[in-house]
């Protein structure tokens, strides 16, 4: 929520394992940066908030009054997860797939890890 409010990065790790119930909220505030909140308070979209703004009838007082919280126009969503069934976790359901690009991150040669750890080992040997 706080990411969304001001514009920062959410990063969602190990998405695959999220509960089914979290999934379509989730995928809301996605697709329409929109999404209800325990508290009462409600999520909006930048376009719809500055659209009531715009039409004269509302100020900012009586949109947080109403609980409409502006999200901001610069919040992204990062998520990371294994592939499912290969792992334990839940295939995602498509809507929310579809706002993802997929990459795979393979593991590195044996070789490039040993050369890495004899870097990391020849760099702190240096620094000590």
């Amino acid at each position: 929520v706080r990411a969304a409010i001001a514009g920062r990065l959410l990063l969602l790790d190990g998405v695959e394992k999220a509960e089914r119930n979290v999934l379509p909220t989730l995928n809301n505030l996605l697709e329409n940066r929109e999404m209800g909140l325990p508290d009462g308070r409600f999520l909006m979209s930048p376009a719809r908030f500055d659209a009531l703004l715009a039409s004269g009838d509302h100020t900012h007082a009586s949109l947080a009054a109403r609980g409409y919280v502006r999200v901001h126009h610069d919040f992204r969503v990062i998520a990371t997860g294994l592939p499912v069934p290969a792992f334990a976790g839940f295939p995602l359901d498509p809507p929310l797939r579809s706002r993802f690009q997929g990459l795979f991150c393979g593991v590195p040669p044996p070789a490039l890890q040993l050369a890495s750890v004899r870097a990391l080992l020849s760099s702190s040997r240096e620094a000590a």
